[in-house]
């Protein structure tokens, strides 16, 4: 049996959700900062290896070292979702955007669904760093997109959105 892609054609299938205070605020989109207008998303799981050779072996022995995660992603600029909604109150990631966590420094959780959060819907959580915002804009491009990378913190964890 063929295998079944994962389609996101629709807008709401991969779908990004950041929070500050805790990996449960990140699971309810009316609390976490959800990340709109994403063109692509990255999620990078690389395992190090350390390469070495001994006097007595005509091939190098290779050892596993531990993994650097990360999740990038390109997206339009929305005004609300870079510079926060300012609500004194908000989750921090909310309340100060991706630029404000990203200045402060602040630890994010984050929640990425592959397709969307409907019941039984995969998704990865973990927590990490924003970095690497460079909004662009030009004249073939007439609206900001700029790419954001979380630099994770620990591992990926696979979930089921529950019933």
């Amino acid at each position: 049996m063929p295998a079944t892609p994962i389609n996101v054609s629709a807008a709401n299938e991969a779908v990004l959700h950041l929070a500050a205070a805790d990996a449960a605020t990140a699971n309810a989109s009316a609390t976490a900062l959800v990340v709109p207008g994403m063109q692509d998303v990255t999620i990078n799981n690389s395992t190090g290896v350390f390469r070495f050779k001994t006097l007595d072996s005509t091939a190098e022995s290779a050892v596993t070292t531990p993994a650097t995660n990360q999740l990038s992603l390109n997206c339009i600029v929305d005004s609300t979702a870079f510079f926060g909604t300012g609500v004194v109150g908000d989750d921090d990631a909310k309340e100060n955007g991706l630029f404000g966590v990203s200045k402060n420094k602040t630890r994010v959780y984050f929640n990425v669904y592959f397709d969307g959060t409907d019941t039984g819907s995969k998704f990865l959580s973990g927590s990490g760093f924003v970095s690497g915002l460079a909004p662009t804009v030009n004249m073939d491009s007439p609206v900001w997109v700029t790419p954001v990378t979380i630099e994770v913190d620990g591992d990926f964890t696979q979930h089921t959105v529950p019933a």
